[in-house]
């Protein structure tokens, strides 16, 4: 119900930061935990905000203890066993309302290869099949890039868990509705999935694809690669390195393979005795005629073609990495996968927490990487890690130790948001964790030439307060593609500091911003493996830009830095009215009280602008402006590359100060089509299921509100 049930709470130890918090109640209602102790407030923390949660109620006989993991915080809170019961199962129900719908149809089980099967050149083993798939239990700390969105896990075959995203065309799911057909039973070995990256996470979703259960097996193996290719090195001069989804498959015919370097197909899975699982939605793929003909055209197209091996459960990367011989094991198997599809290496997709396995990934990486090289001395292997990772000593991945093993580093540039602000997923700069930070890193660590900057082809679309960049999140974001991103059709703006593109547009009386990368963006990211001498660029992933050219000419650096692009509206008045100085300022125009935000004077320069009146009634607690108070109405200009944005300006000789004002009204252009819904079974754009309509314009009237 819309009402937190409460729990008496005896304390909160504060593992992390500090002496015992003490509080009365801890919270469960629909919007997430609230406990001040926790929060600093009386706010909720989101469900999606929470990294983990375990419930032990004990005995009886003491206390019921509950553990949270809340950003890199840990928290216990000490209770009574029947309210730590409570509590858990109130969590685990609003935890999943939070992230997903129920699904209709149970999962169906993947097809497996039978007698009557056409032989497709795969080698074949008698008398395994892998076992179910491990989810990964709570356990070390997060990386530092990954917004600490959770999601329930789908089932999955092996260590390979599938995520939700439209394929091909436009359209990219959210998250926490799931794919169609995909089921969501409890978990093979009693842990809880947990999601690290969106690789993880698409792949979470999709385990049920009924397109991919349907894609025809292949009836020959695909061509080989050219000898050009076989004898030349694992890595071009500026690498694009494009990650071909198992979900994507029945689109790949739209792939501009032409323009890559690396394909790899994604993925199969790895069980946790270093077996590969020959069961599942990406052993379907890895079967059929879909990706034979893929791989027969990137060849073609002189691309080299890798196998990606995913697994992503802890407690199956446990295994593998304290088994001395898994490396072997797996790379072997590997390599008869890679020879029976004339593919030209292998991409090694583990994403765990914690310091637990490191030695061990490195062993398990190396005893991998020498069979492969065994089998080719010319075949690719790479691995895919996250963007903190090289900074990261108590993280998963120990990245100078690896780096022997492997060609290149996938580095996964991604899902670097603040999750409690509307913000980039992949800022170049500013002053959150960005891709130069990650660069600066990765180079103080390893060769540059080992590294490869992974960019989105998705971003992330938040319900939020007003249009303004800085007005608050009303709610969760939802992923979108790029594709999606376009079909908005809805004006795009530039953020300065982060160098990357936003938008924002109305549902009804509900504003979104979302934001994402673009050619301009790419194209800055082009230019970072020049002043980095990087390895190059790579893409996660093909089909979400829509068959955009533009987005693979910008990473070739063939496609010119967009300069004085439009800033976009700041944020509302109805969400903040005092600058970081503590000033506030305001007015009225057109007969409404408006918020002005100062701005740089050169910001305005060169943008075009109309007049628009003059806004009266100056008010502003800054002393160094307050003599415009008694003077003349100042002048309003509307800022044309940003509607629903206007500026005042106030100089010499007319005024007694000089200053310059931003405020929003919500006037823009009328907005467009909500994004498409899910449509996981289908390959074409969704058709928008919800139309949108501009509010009313209605100027922003409040002046007392907290700032974002």
């Amino acid at each position: 119900g819309p009402t937190p049930t409460a729990y008496d709470v005896v304390l909160v130890l504060d593992g992390d930061h500090g002496p015992v918090v003490r509080a009365t109640s801890v919270g469960a209602g629909p919007d997430g935990l609230a406990c001040e102790a926790l929060t600093g407030g009386p706010g909720p923390v989101p469900w999606t905000a929470i990294r983990s949660l375990d419930a032990r109620p004990g005995d009886g006989s003491g206390p019921g203890v509950v553990d949270l993991h809340i950003g890199h915080r840990r928290h216990r809170i000490l209770t009574s066993a029947a309210d730590a019961a409570a509590l858990a199962g109130a969590t685990a129900r609003y935890r999943l309302a939070a992230h997903q719908t129920p699904r209709a149809r149970p999962r169906h089980a993947a097809a497996r290869r039978g007698p009557g099967r056409a032989d497709t050149g795969a080698p074949r083993r008698s008398g395994r099949a892998g076992p179910g798939a491990r989810r990964r239990a709570p356990a070390g700390r997060r990386p530092r890039h990954a917004a600490p969105r959770r999601m329930p896990v789908p089932p999955a075959l092996a260590c390979l868990m599938t995520l939700s995203l439209v394929v091909g065309g436009a359209t990219l799911s959210t998250l926490v509705t799931g794919g169609a057909g995909a089921a969501t039973p409890a978990s093979t070995d009693g842990t809880q999935g947990r999601s690290v990256t969106i690789m993880h996470r698409m792949a979470q979703d999709f385990a049920g694809a009924a397109t991919v259960r349907a894609l025809p097996a292949a009836t020959a193996p695909p061509a080989p690669a050219p000898p050009s290719l076989v004898d030349s090195p694992t890595l071009r001069a500026h690498e694009i390195f494009g990650f071909a989804p198992y979900w994507a498959l029945p689109q790949a015919s739209s792939f501009d393979v032409a323009g890559l370097t690396t394909l790899a197909f994604f993925s199969v899975g790895v069980n946790p005795d270093g077996t590969v699982a020959e069961s599942g939605p990406g052993w379907v793929g890895y079967q059929s005629q879909a990706l034979a003909d893929l791989v027969t055209r990137a060849h073609g197209a002189g691309d080299r073609v890798v196998l990606t091996a995913s697994c992503f459960g802890q407690a199956a990367l446990d295994r593998l990495s304290a088994d001395p011989g898994a490396g072997a094991r797996l790379g072997a198997e590997l390599a008869q996968l890679v020879a029976a599809k004339n593919l030209d290496g292998v991409n090694i997709d583990f994403e765990g927490e914690g310091s637990k396995d490191r030695a061990g990934l490195d062993r398990l990486m190396a005893g991998l990487s020498a069979v492969i090289r065994a089998d080719d001395p010319h075949g690719q292997v790479t691995m895919d890690t996250y963007a903190s990772s090289a900074g990261d000593a108590a993280g998963f991945y120990d990245v100078a130790g690896l780096a022997p093993s492997v060609d290149a580093f996938f580095v996964m540039a991604y899902d670097m948001e603040n999750p409690a602000v509307p913000s980039p997923t992949a800022p170049l700069a500013g002053p959150g964790f960005s891709d130069v930070e990650a660069l600066e890193q990765y180079g103080a660590s390893v060769s540059p030439a080992k590294v490869i900057l992974g960019v989105p082809y998705y971003g992330y679309d938040w319900p939020t307060a007003g249009p303004g960049l800085g007005d608050p999140a009303t709610g969760t974001p939802t992923p979108l593609s790029y594709a999606q991103v376009v079909a908005l059709g809805s004006h795009l703006y530039w953020d300065p500091t982060t160098q990357t593109p936003w938008t924002s547009y109305a549902v009804g009386t509900q504003w979104h911003q979302a934001f994402f990368d673009d050619p301009a963006s790419l194209a800055l990211k082009a230019q970072l493996v020049n002043t980095f001498h990087i390895a190059g660029l790579g893409i996660w992933a093909l089909g979400m830009e829509g068959a955009d050219p533009a987005m693979l000419a910008a990473l070739r650096g063939g496609a010119p830095v967009v300069k004085n692009l439009p800033r976009g509206p700041g944020a509302t008045a109805t969400t903040s009215t005092t600058t970081a100085t503590g000033f506030a300022y305001a007015g009225t125009w057109d007969g409404v009280p408006v918020t002005l935000s100062p701005v740089d004077p050169a910001s305005l320069a060169g943008q075009p602008a109309q007049a628009a009146g003059a806004l009266d009634g100056f008010t502003t607690t800054d002393p160094a402006a307050a003599c415009l108070a008694s003077g003349p109405a100042l002048a309003v200009s509307a800022l044309v590359a940003s509607p629903g944005l206007y500026a005042v300006t106030a100089g010499a000789p007319a005024d007694c100060a000089t200053g310059s004002w931003e405020f929003t009204v919500s006037s823009a252009p009328a907005p467009p089509t909500a994004p498409p819904g899910p449509s996981p079974t289908t390959s074409t754009t969704s058709a928008p299921t919800t139309s949108t309509t501009e509010a009313a314009p209605t100027p922003t009237t409040s002046t007392t509100a907290a700032g974002p």
